[in-house]
Protein backbone atom coordinates (compact mmCIF):
# COMPACT_ATOMS: atom_id res chain seq x y z
CA UNK A 1 0.00 0.00 0.00
CA UNK A 2 2.83 2.88 0.86
CA UNK A 3 3.94 1.63 -2.76
CA UNK A 4 0.40 3.18 -4.62
CA UNK A 5 1.18 6.24 -1.65
CA UNK A 6 3.78 8.60 -4.10
CA UNK A 7 1.59 7.43 -7.15
CA UNK A 8 -1.43 8.56 -6.06
CA UNK A 9 0.07 12.17 -4.53
CA UNK A 10 1.35 12.33 -8.22
CA UNK A 11 -1.47 12.03 -10.00
CA UNK A 12 -3.63 14.29 -7.79
CA UNK A 13 -0.97 17.19 -8.34
CA UNK A 14 -1.55 16.28 -12.01
CA UNK A 15 -4.81 16.87 -12.18
CA UNK A 16 -4.79 19.53 -9.69
CA UNK A 17 -2.40 21.49 -12.43
CA UNK A 18 -4.30 20.09 -15.70
CA UNK A 19 -8.13 20.55 -14.28
CA UNK A 20 -8.17 24.51 -14.48
CA UNK A 21 -6.44 24.76 -17.55
CA UNK A 22 -9.03 22.71 -19.42
CA UNK A 23 -11.51 24.36 -17.34
CA UNK A 24 -9.94 28.22 -18.78
CA UNK A 25 -9.95 26.17 -22.32
CA UNK A 26 -12.57 28.43 -24.82
CA UNK A 27 -15.73 26.24 -25.81
CA UNK A 28 -16.91 25.20 -29.40
CA UNK A 29 -18.79 28.50 -29.16
CA UNK A 30 -16.91 30.77 -28.17
CA UNK A 31 -13.98 29.59 -30.80
CA UNK A 32 -16.71 29.77 -33.47
CA UNK A 33 -17.56 33.06 -32.47
CA UNK A 34 -13.84 34.02 -32.25
CA UNK A 35 -13.43 33.46 -35.64
CA UNK A 36 -16.25 35.15 -37.24
CA UNK A 37 -14.72 38.23 -35.14
CA UNK A 38 -11.78 37.61 -36.21
CA UNK A 39 -12.64 37.08 -40.29
CA UNK A 40 -14.69 40.31 -39.40
CA UNK A 41 -11.52 42.29 -38.62
CA UNK A 42 -9.96 41.09 -41.91
CA UNK A 43 -12.93 41.97 -43.84
CA UNK A 44 -12.38 45.64 -42.20
CA UNK A 45 -15.59 45.59 -40.35
CA UNK A 46 -15.56 46.74 -36.50
CA UNK A 47 -16.99 44.58 -33.81
CA UNK A 48 -18.74 46.13 -30.54
CA UNK A 49 -20.93 44.33 -28.24
CA UNK A 50 -24.26 46.36 -27.23
CA UNK A 51 -26.84 45.47 -24.94
CA UNK A 52 -29.77 43.81 -26.86
CA UNK A 53 -32.95 45.57 -27.98
CA UNK A 54 -35.75 45.75 -25.29
CA UNK A 55 -37.92 43.24 -27.31
CA UNK A 56 -35.01 40.93 -27.71
CA UNK A 57 -34.91 40.59 -24.04
CA UNK A 58 -31.47 41.06 -21.58
CA UNK A 59 -27.93 40.54 -22.31
CA UNK A 60 -25.84 41.47 -25.57
CA UNK A 61 -24.89 41.10 -28.85
CA UNK A 62 -22.28 41.84 -31.07
CA UNK A 63 -22.61 44.55 -33.80
CA UNK A 64 -20.64 44.37 -36.82
CA UNK A 65 -19.73 47.85 -38.42
CA UNK A 66 -18.76 49.15 -41.70
CA UNK A 67 -16.91 52.30 -41.35
CA UNK A 68 -18.32 55.40 -43.38
CA UNK A 69 -16.29 57.21 -46.11
CA UNK A 70 -16.93 60.43 -45.31
CA UNK A 71 -17.99 61.69 -42.07
CA UNK A 72 -18.77 64.81 -42.47
CA UNK A 73 -22.69 65.69 -41.66
CA UNK A 74 -23.92 62.61 -41.32
CA UNK A 75 -27.47 62.33 -39.40
CA UNK A 76 -26.46 59.30 -36.74
CA UNK A 77 -27.40 58.51 -33.86
CA UNK A 78 -30.65 55.88 -35.16
CA UNK A 79 -31.33 52.56 -34.42
CA UNK A 80 -33.90 50.33 -36.30
CA UNK A 81 -34.87 46.95 -33.61
CA UNK A 82 -36.66 44.39 -34.48
CA UNK A 83 -39.91 44.36 -32.68
CA UNK A 84 -41.65 41.82 -31.28
CA UNK A 85 -44.13 41.54 -33.64
CA UNK A 86 -46.01 42.91 -37.35
CA UNK A 87 -47.24 46.48 -37.02
CA UNK A 88 -48.56 48.28 -39.59
CA UNK A 89 -47.07 51.77 -37.94
CA UNK A 90 -43.68 49.68 -37.72
CA UNK A 91 -41.15 51.25 -40.37
CA UNK A 92 -40.87 47.90 -42.40
CA UNK A 93 -42.95 44.67 -40.79
CA UNK A 94 -41.20 43.90 -37.68
CA UNK A 95 -38.60 46.53 -37.80
CA UNK A 96 -39.34 50.10 -36.10
CA UNK A 97 -37.15 52.95 -34.58
CA UNK A 98 -35.38 52.98 -31.02
CA UNK A 99 -37.01 55.80 -29.23
CA UNK A 100 -38.74 57.11 -32.16
CA UNK A 101 -35.90 58.81 -33.72
CA UNK A 102 -35.40 57.85 -37.04
CA UNK A 103 -32.80 57.86 -39.82
CA UNK A 104 -33.80 60.78 -42.32
CA UNK A 105 -36.39 59.91 -44.94
CA UNK A 106 -34.12 59.74 -48.43
CA UNK A 107 -32.60 56.68 -46.44
CA UNK A 108 -35.25 54.42 -45.73
CA UNK A 109 -35.61 53.20 -49.09
CA UNK A 110 -31.76 51.58 -48.87
CA UNK A 111 -32.52 50.60 -45.24
CA UNK A 112 -35.56 48.69 -46.77
CA UNK A 113 -33.27 46.69 -49.23
CA UNK A 114 -30.63 46.27 -45.93
CA UNK A 115 -33.15 44.71 -44.06
CA UNK A 116 -33.95 42.26 -46.80
CA UNK A 117 -30.42 41.07 -47.36
CA UNK A 118 -29.38 40.61 -43.62
CA UNK A 119 -29.66 37.33 -42.33
CA UNK A 120 -32.38 35.72 -40.14
CA UNK A 121 -30.81 36.45 -36.84
CA UNK A 122 -29.92 39.96 -37.47
CA UNK A 123 -31.92 41.94 -34.65
CA UNK A 124 -30.60 46.19 -35.13
CA UNK A 125 -28.86 48.32 -37.79
CA UNK A 126 -27.35 51.17 -36.00
CA UNK A 127 -26.30 54.37 -38.02
CA UNK A 128 -23.21 55.58 -35.60
CA UNK A 129 -21.16 58.03 -35.81
CA UNK A 130 -18.77 54.59 -36.25
CA UNK A 131 -20.38 54.03 -39.01
CA UNK A 132 -22.98 51.45 -40.37
CA UNK A 133 -23.72 48.38 -37.95
CA UNK A 134 -26.02 45.70 -37.95
CA UNK A 135 -26.55 43.70 -34.67
CA UNK A 136 -26.62 40.09 -34.91
CA UNK A 137 -26.71 36.99 -32.67
CA UNK A 138 -24.14 35.08 -34.78
CA UNK A 139 -25.97 31.70 -34.67
CA UNK A 140 -26.27 31.47 -38.78
CA UNK A 141 -22.30 31.27 -39.20
CA UNK A 142 -20.90 31.61 -41.66
CA UNK A 143 -23.56 31.94 -43.70
CA UNK A 144 -24.44 34.92 -42.04
CA UNK A 145 -21.58 36.33 -41.99
CA UNK A 146 -21.27 35.89 -45.84
CA UNK A 147 -24.86 37.75 -46.04
CA UNK A 148 -23.79 40.59 -44.05
CA UNK A 149 -20.69 41.19 -45.67
CA UNK A 150 -22.40 41.60 -48.92
CA UNK A 151 -25.12 43.76 -47.44
CA UNK A 152 -23.06 46.04 -45.50
CA UNK A 153 -21.07 46.22 -48.93
CA UNK A 154 -23.92 47.19 -50.91
CA UNK A 155 -25.64 49.09 -48.91
CA UNK A 156 -22.92 51.50 -47.00
CA UNK A 157 -22.69 53.96 -49.80
CA UNK A 158 -26.52 54.63 -50.79
CA UNK A 159 -27.47 54.90 -46.96
CA UNK A 160 -23.84 57.56 -46.04
CA UNK A 161 -25.32 59.58 -48.80
CA UNK A 162 -29.10 59.42 -48.14
CA UNK A 163 -28.06 60.62 -44.32
CA UNK A 164 -25.81 63.30 -45.33
CA UNK A 165 -26.95 66.83 -44.34
CA UNK A 166 -27.01 69.41 -47.08
CA UNK A 167 -24.37 71.64 -47.53
CA UNK A 168 -25.42 75.43 -46.36
CA UNK A 169 -24.96 77.61 -49.41
CA UNK A 170 -23.37 80.68 -47.43
CA UNK A 171 -20.38 78.00 -47.03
Amino acid sequence: MTGWLPLIIILFAVVLVVGPVMWLKPSARDQRLAALRSRASREGLTVQMKSLPAAEGQGSAAVYFTRWGDTRRLQTGWVLERQRGDHEMNFAGHWDWRNGRAAPQAAWGPLRELLAALPEDAIAIVGAETGLGVQWRESSGDRGMTALEKALEASRRPIEEAIRQPRNSTQ
